[in-house]
């Protein structure tokens, strides 16, 4: 079994799940029709779901349990039997291969005989870290599995009582066994370049530069575009990969380019098509950007045979059964991988959209210190910027490195002006009676 995307008649991305024999499977497919697509789900959680459940297929399979035609019999799942699988979707599933290859379908994981205190203890074993898989993954398995298998009971008898769900749910890890939010906050603070990191981010992406990793002049100009758009725009990736030619517009003598949603666009013939999470907006183009813009379209774009036909700014510079597609997200991230190699230290694409908060940050403290703007009307005017509703709490997230650097400057001022306090004060022994 195996999950696949495809581009419907209308330009929407469907999800479906194929059989063994390569054809659609009936319940899982309709399942995710009616619970997931018919609810506004993103192409990619009706994949995902898909692959959930798949793998629960797959463990029923090894237990020896046909789910389709218990659920047909009215045979419903019984706890126990509900455990067992349970116990499987927190593994691998090579683990779980390699567990049932040499068991019993006869499986119980709480069952077991009273044995001597030593005898126990020499049997018991830990599962290997490498073959469990994160806490929220299993979480995320076990709550489609209960979807699935209620939504299938249902389907098949809905007036039977069933607690299939219940079952799932009630032994999903618990949410507090996972990264603490302050982890998750510390992880997310630092995902952008410092000054130093800046500099060596926009020396080395240059298209002259005498490291840089790729032989094709296109290519390499092309690359420098898009690492330039997102470091001084701080747009996604998905945005930049989905702005067309004709998104560039010019009024009053400012340059704008246009980042819209097109979910399911017509023009678009990648599969995994790239998302516009944020909402639409026009960003105004510095000279500077324009220029490198304008020189990659004219002088580099232009000469790739077929470009033409595509619309997208950003392009394969090679062809494909004759024909130019954009560029891929794949695409784009080995982009930055091979950036990074160059570089003294990570780079992805998401790291420049917290490096603009910073920049921006840094800027907007400056001005609110002159009085000329305000900290919520520059909190305003950074949800728009980044296409966040306003008010989002999205903004404490990206700007929460510049947050805890001057927190930290101004705490250090005030140790400061303690210890000068401290050098100025006349102690007990020197107070005269």
């Amino acid at each position: 079994m195996k999950s696949k995307l495809f581009v419907a008649g209308n330009g929407e991305r469907l999800a479906i799940l194929l059989g063994n024999d390569g054809l659609p499977m009936l319940y899982p497919n309709l399942f995710i029709t009616v619970m997931y697509r018919n609810d506004d789900q993103s192409s990619g959680s009706c994949k995902k779901a898909l692959e959930h459940v798949s793998l629960l297929y797959n463990i029923c399979n090894w237990l020896g349990i046909d789910i389709e035609k218990r659920c047909e019999s009215n045979n419903f799942l019984s706890h126990q039997e509900i455990k067992n699988i349970a116990y499987f979707a927190g593994l691998t599933q090579k683990a779980t291969k390699s567990k049932l290859k040499y068991k019993t379908r006869d499986i119980s994981i709480n069952r077991c005989k009273p044995q001597l205190l030593e005898s126990a203890r020499h049997v018991i074993k830990r599962e290997k870290k490498e073959d469990t898989v994160f806490w929220q993954t299993k979480y995320n398995r076990l709550t489609v599995f209960g979807r699935y298998v209620d939504w299938l009971e249902r389907y098949h008898h809905p007036y039977s009582a069933s607690n299939s769900e219940e079952y799932f749910f009630e032994i999903r890890p618990d949410k507090s066994e996972g990264l603490t939010y302050g982890e998750i906050h510390e992880r997310l603070t630092f995902k952008s370049l410092d000054k130093a990191q800046r500099n060596v981010f926009l020396d080395r992406i240059r298209p002259n530069y005498s490291g840089n990793p790729w032989s094709n002049e296109g290519v390499r100009f092309r690359n420098y575009a898009l690492a330039m758009i997102l470091y001084v725009l701080g747009i996604r990736i998905g945005e930049s990969l989905n702005i067309k030619l004709e998104d560039f517009i010019v009024k009053n003598g400012c340059s704008y380019i246009v980042i819209k949603r097109n979910a399911g666009d017509l023009d678009d013939p990648r599969v995994n098509q790239p998302k516009v999470k944020t909402n639409s907006r026009a960003l105004a183009l510095s000279p500077q950007l324009k220029s490198i813009l304008d020189n990659y379209i004219l002088e580099h774009r232009s000469r790739v045979q077929g470009a033409a036909h595509c619309p997208f700014l950003f392009i394969s510079h090679r062809t494909r059964n004759n024909e130019i597609l954009p560029l891929s997200i794949s695409g784009a991230e080995k982009v930055f991988r091979e950036f990074g190699q160059i570089m003294d230290f990570h780079l992805n694409p998401h790291c420049l959209r917290h490096t603009w908060n910073d920049r921006f940050s840094e800027s907007t403290d400056k001005l609110i210190e002159q009085g000329k703007t305000t900290e919520e009307k520059s909190e305003s005017d950074r949800c728009h910027l980044m296409g966040w509703a306003k008010g989002s709490t999205m903004s404490l997230v990206y700007s929460s490195r510049h947050n805890t650097k001057r927190a930290m400057e101004l705490a250090l001022h005030l140790q400061d002006k303690d210890f000068e306090l401290k050098e100025g004060l006349a102690y007990d022994d020197d107070v005269p009676m």
